[in-house]
């Protein structure tokens, strides 16, 4: 059944702005998210980059790699990394590759070694390669004050349970960083929000026409919007109830004000 577009079964504001943060807190913890200023050429460079054992889109590493202060690979992806990048390897070159590596090639792994890449082993199996990979990114981007926001590739399709280990990696994140951690891959881009309220900035001109608001983790009971086709008024999302697929765009910024985390979806379309 459904309901347009959604799927049932005080003072000025005052946005603080710093070069290369994503999250802009504003009066009410407002948080101003740009999920695709990573692939807008010439885009300030600060992105932390994690790539994940998937097929890469050549021109999906390009456009993030030029705007990523730090790069970590994930395991597998290290292999995934020199296939896609082909003839222009010596320009992609990450400064960190982590995992249990079960995936990886030794000889890819010994390429990078001579490349002074630092390699870190992570045994630890209670963690997918993902979360450990992203813990170690943001300790090692500690003192990177430049870094704004976390963008990971090669993390959208495939198998459905990866799917869903990326997006609880995504939950963690909550905990270990106050900068966005956005997943882009394959024509869709998704991060979490958290509770409050968000502002998302979709006037990049490389935006798909559609969006969603996903309750994947726990029922959210109180979610507003505007600035979409399909807005929500202080209504509960949750499987079994509402969800919000299929959405689109009235305005060049949407709010989104949750009760609980809640994924947000997006297209976006290289040029």
């Amino acid at each position: 059944m459904r309901n347009g577009n959604c799927v049932r079964s005080s003072k000025d504001l005052e946005i603080e702005e710093s070069v290369g943060n994503e999250v802009q807190e504003t009066e009410g913890e407002m948080r101003v998210l740009k999920p695709l200023s990573c692939l807008i050429p010439g885009a300030v460079k600060n992105v932390c980059l994690i790539i994940l054992n998937r097929p890469l889109e050549r021109s999906l590493v390009k456009h993030v790699w030029s705007c990523s202060l730090f790069k970590a690979v994930s395991d597998g992806a290290a292999d995934k990394l020199l296939e896609c990048m082909e003839d222009e390897n010596e320009k992609f070159t990450p400064d960190l590759i982590s995992g249990d590596f079960d995936s990886a090639t030794k000889s890819v792994i010994d390429y990078y070694k001579q490349k002074s890449v630092k390699i870190i082993e992570t045994p630890d199996q209670d963690e997918t390669d993902f979360t450990k990979c992203l813990r170690i990114a943001i300790k090692e981007t500690k003192s990177k004050e430049e870094v704004g926001q976390y963008v990971v590739i090669g993390c959208i399709g495939g198998r459905l349970d990866h799917q869903f280990a990326n997006i609880e990696t995504l939950y963690t994140a909550l905990s270990l960083t106050t900068k966005p951690v956005f997943l882009i891959s394959e024509g869709s881009a998704a991060c979490l929000l958290r509770p409050g309220k968000t502002l998302i900035e979709v006037s990049t001109g490389l935006e798909d026409d559609w969006c969603g608001l996903i309750p994947v983790g726990q029922r959210c009971a109180h979610v507003s919007t505007t600035g979409l086709k399909w807005n929500l008024k202080d209504q509960a999302l949750g499987f079994g109830e509402l969800v919000s697929t299929s959405n689109t765009y009235t305005d060049d910024q949407v709010t989104v004000e949750t009760d609980h985390p809640l994924l947000w979806t997006m297209g976006y379309r290289l040029k």
